[in-house]
């Protein structure tokens, strides 16, 4: 019995490992971007496309990052229960209470469509907010 909880933990602890060793380069590229001075010539681009898929690897949103606006499009059918519901609302209540961003979550009726979040003024931020819908989304499609 304890073997299989060491081996959970353990795979558990290097996807961690591997997901902040991606965390870390991806912060080191952007460093090196603003050292190279190449920031300035890439003011106006039009943001960023990132995808949340599930295991098997499907598309389930897209997500448009256009600072300071954050839209996450919901590629497949996804259905909200009311727990689902609660903890997205409290995820994104929460950044409305310490970062003032706004939001709007777009239902087709219990099926989620779309969310936008206006005020995202960090890579920070946005990455908090990915990360927590993320879990979300893959723990009702899991």
């Amino acid at each position: 019995m304890m073997n299989a909880n060491n081996d959970e933990l353990k795979k558990f602890l290097e996807n961690k490992i591997m997901s902040l060793r991606k965390e870390l380069e991806f912060y080191e590229y952007l460093l090196s971007i603003i050292e190279s001075g190449y920031i300035n010539s890439i003011k106006g681009n039009k943001g960023s496309v990132e995808y949340i898929k599930n295991k098997r690897g499907e598309i389930l949103a897209e997500i448009y990052f256009t600072p300071p606006i954050v839209k996450f499009v919901i590629k497949t059918k996804i259905t909200l229960n009311k727990s689902y519901l609660s903890a997205l609302s409290k995820l994104l209540e929460s950044e409305k209470n310490l970062n003032k961003i706004d939001y709007t979550i777009e239902m087709d009726k219990n099926d989620i469509k779309e969310i936008t979040i206006k005020n995202v003024e960090s890579e920070i931020i946005y990455n908090k907010i990915k990360t927590g819908i993320q879990a979300i989304l893959e723990r009702i499609t899991a």
